[in-house]
Formats: structure tokens, C-alpha cells, sequence
């Protein structure tokens, strides 16, 4: 399974913390703390997974997502998608623009390692790109 994975945030202390489970968990991860920041490292690296959250300063979520399904290489890329506000109108947004999943925060970071992981089986990603 392709174990590369970008963690969109401008949480620092989250960022950090989930980069450091992950890769003990056997992941290559990049980080980001902007929207614009991170779809230009998405389109870089092509990871297998992006966790983004959906509130941040410069480019918001929701345009972060949107600009990801444009492109082709990330269309079966799995996103997921990361809030506080577990608003029912935002997570169907979330959806209707193509996130993989919708987690509310806070959660435990093996509870978001096991999401990853069940969409990247159901995905398929056997393979790096």
C-alpha cells in the first residue's frame, strides 16, 4: 500500500502531531499550514491520502478540495477532510465536492490512522505513483 500522506492545517501543535504518528506508523508525510501551500506539495508529491481541514486562514478548505478534483492526478485521491464544527450543511458540501470523509475534531489519531487506512484498501493504492 502506498503509505505517503500530506496533513493540510494551520494547527501547528495537530500538524505536528499527526506527522510525527504517522511516520511512526511507517507513512512519508508532508505537512502544510495553508490551502495554497498544500495543493501545490499535493500536486508535487501525489500522495496516497491529504487530511485538510476545513478552516484556515488563506484558502479555505472547501476551495482546497475543490481545486484537488480539478486536477486529474488527484481525482482518486483519498481526502479527508477535518473540522470542529461537525455542521451537517458543511459535511454535504464536503461530499458534493468530492472528500473522501469528514472527521470532527477532536479525534484520536489512531481512530483517523484506521479511516486512512479502510479508504486507502477500498481505493485500492497498491502502487506509488
Amino acid at each position: 500500500m502506498d503509505k505517503t500522506l500530506l496533513v493540510i492545517d494551520n494547527d501547528e501543535a495537530l500538524v505536528e502531531l499527526e506527522s510525527f504518528y504517522f511516520t511512526d506508523q511507517g507513512y512519508t508525510v508532508y505537512t502544510a499550514f495553508d490551502g495554497d501551500v498544500g495543493v501545490k506539495l499535493a500536486l508535487q508529491h501525489k500522495p496516497a491520502a491529504i487530511i485538510c481541514d476545513l478552516i484556515m486562514g488563506e484558502m479555505h478548505g472547501f476551495e482546497v478540495l475543490r481545486t484537488l478534483r480539478l486536477h486529474p492526478d488527484m481525482k482518486q485521491t483519498v481526502v479527508i477532510m477535518t473540522s470542529a464544527k461537525a455542521y451537517k450543511p458543511d459535511i454535504d458540501r464536503a461530499r458534493e465536492l468530492g472528500a473522501t470523509d469528514y472527521v470532527v475534531k477532536p479525534f484520536r489519531t489512531d481512530e483517523l490512522l484506521a479511516i486512512v487506512e479502510r479508504h486507502l484498501a477500498s481505493f485500492g493504492r497498491q502502487e506509488p505513483r
